[in-house]
């Protein structure tokens, strides 16, 4: 999260830093385009130390050789964080991104974004075989889309209260199941437990 995004293409054994030349090492997210591979997406910051505030979302159409800022940007002292970078499993041209400013949406690449919901956001999950419906996590309460994201519903029912951040879970082998991890947003706090939706997301 603060030394930038570095790349393998012998299993692991050496690795190439991919971001030296960016005016920010905090990367939190790492969206990779699901039919061009070569086009990756990296949300910059450091969401949870902190250590480098994000510029927003950069992009390369080079496998990371060169990078170039989307429309989603932000002045360093601005002291956004960014948390979740997720892409559209099947359309690349569709992303989330889950910060402290909001979550954002891009239909078309990252050529612009709409802050389709306030809040200061953590997580943000696709229902595996049905990306219309996201699931998403900020200031201790639990969001579910139908819309693929454009517009979002507070869900209580089960949520319990008194929580500062949410860790969201799903899986393709129980496509219907999401997880809650609920507790704190640091060390100080308590942690509420782990909670399960059978239907997805609504109770």
């Amino acid at each position: 999260p603060a030394g930038g995004l570095w790349r393998t293409t012998d299993a692991g054994s050496t690795w190439t830093s991919l971001t030296d030349m960016l005016p920010n090492l905090g990367v939190s997210g790492v969206a990779v385009h699901p039919t061009t591979p070569t086009t990756i997406y990296i949300l910059t910051g450091d969401g949870d130390g902190g250590v480098t505030n994000s510029l927003g979302v950069y992009k390369s159409t080079n496998n990371g050789v060169s990078w170039s800022a989307t429309a989603l940007t932000w002045p360093v002292t601005s002291f956004v964080r960014g948390y979740k970078l997720l892409v559209h499993p099947t359309n690349g041209n569709i992303l989330w991104a889950a910060t402290t400013a909001g979550l954002y949406r891009t239909t078309n690449g990252g050529g612009s974004w709409t802050n389709t919901q306030t809040g200061s956001f953590q997580d943000v999950e696709c229902k595996p075989g049905n990306p219309a419906i996201l699931y998403a996590s900020a200031d201790g309460t639990f969001y579910r889309s139908t819309n693929t994201g454009a517009s979002w519903t507070a869900v209580t029912s089960g949520i319990p209260s008194g929580i500062n951040r949410m860790a969201i879970g799903v899986s393709p082998n129980a496509v219907n199941t999401v997880y809650v991890l609920a507790g704190p947003a640091t060390g100080a706090g308590t942690f509420k437990g782990v909670y399960r939706s059978t239907d997805s997301g609504v109770n």
